[in-house]
């Protein structure tokens, strides 16, 4: 199983990785390889869940990287503005270009996948998706899936990945909450980022893998979870005592919670998707491995709707980088889980060719 963080922007990392890494396997630079395949489950939230959606339905990744940087300006209008301190605070509490970057991201996510469905993912690739959202009408965790549980009932089959995308991408304050007609009942459900309970879905992974395996008698199968961050900015703070009594400013009008929230769950959700593998036999979770980025990648993690040049540059960069680091940690532990991950795919692209 592969899952992939939420992180904005930050999803060129993510692309950028997969797609060096598979490079490097095939000893060659053109990256084509199907990826997609190499897996049974494929789980992303937010950005990661659009990844995971392109993944799944063998959407090349170098046209996915190419979405983030020729469509990302136009998906969170002025850049430039964005970009300048206490200003760029300003753009995003007024909601400055949500409709405008609404628009940009279906018709680029319509160019991607077309009308592709959830039944079509199964049903043409084998692959299982499972991709969480929250729907505001309830304030609710729902988790659109493949339908590769039997309980599921083929519930979205239906459902297009690209309205998948528009409900798991929906972050607040950076993007407008998303407006979806529900398969079936054609009821308007109200959507907004999966990323606010599972930024990262190791653990629902982990749950819908073990679900499967028992609904298929395999229950004696291992499972291998390998997790991808999107590099998030590294959290925490100094609290003094006056800091500790801070209403909304202090909390940054709402924007600090989201981001101690997503910090904690990479770590939480990590170590719980861990513990339950481990009471599996040879089964394991593991996150692949990323370096600290520098002082200058570090100020730009800090918004995750930071669509500019040299930002997504930096992060291609970096994501090339720790891609050195996950193959050195691979030959250094031959039976480690970076090796195996090496060699789970590199079976799979020999398969493939």
């Amino acid at each position: 199983m592969l899952c992939l963080d939420g992180g904005g922007m930050r999803g060129v990392y993510q692309t950028t990785y997969l797609q060096t890494f598979a490079s490097r396997l095939r000893g060659d630079a053109s990256g084509k390889t199907d990826i997609g395949r190499c897996f049974d489950l494929i789980a992303g939230t937010s950005t990661g869940g659009l990844v995971a959606c392109a993944l799944a339905a063998g959407v090349p990744l170098e046209q996915v990287r190419d979405l983030y940087s020729e469509k990302g300006p136009d998906i969170f209008p002025g850049q430039w503005l964005r970009s300048v301190p206490y200003l760029g605070k300003l753009v995003r509490g007024i909601g400055y270009g949500s409709r405008a970057g609404e628009k940009a991201l279906r018709t680029a996510l319509e160019e991607v996948f077309g009308p592709m469905t959830f039944a079509d993912v199964l049903d043409k690739r084998g692959i299982a998706l499972a991709v969480p959202t929250i729907d505001m009408g309830r304030h609710r965790p729902v988790v659109f899936k493949t339908r590769h549980l039997a309980r599921s009932n083929g519930r979205d089959d239906t459902r297009t990945l690209v309205d998948a995308c528009m409900a798991t991408t929906a972050a607040p304050i950076l993007r407008a909450l998303a407006a979806v007609t529900e398969p079936g009942s054609g009821a308007r459900v109200v959507y907004t980022d999966g990323g606010l309970w599972a930024n990262n879905p190791g653990v629902l992974a982990a749950i819908e893998a073990i679900e499967m395996l028992n609904e298929r008698k395999e229950t004696d199968r291992p499972i291998h979870l390998f997790m991808l961050g999107s590099l998030p900015a590294q959290g925490g703070e100094e609290i003094t005592d006056r800091k500790r009594y801070r209403g909304m400013v202090g909390w940054g009008f709402g924007v600090k919670p989201i981001t101690v929230s997503l910090n904690a769950q990479a770590e939480g959700y990590d170590y719980v998707a861990r513990k339950m593998l481990e009471l599996k036999h040879a089964s394991f979770a593991y996150r692949l491995p990323a370096q600290c980025p520098s002082g200058e990648l570090h100020r730009y993690l800090e918004n995750m709707d930071d669509a500019r040049p040299k930002v997504l540059g930096a992060l291609s960069r970096q994501a090339a980088s720790d891609v050195d680091l996950l193959w050195a940690e691979a030959a250094r532990s031959p039976d480690g889980h970076a090796a195996q991950f090496r060699n789970a795919l590199a079976a799979c692209i020999k398969n493939e060719e």
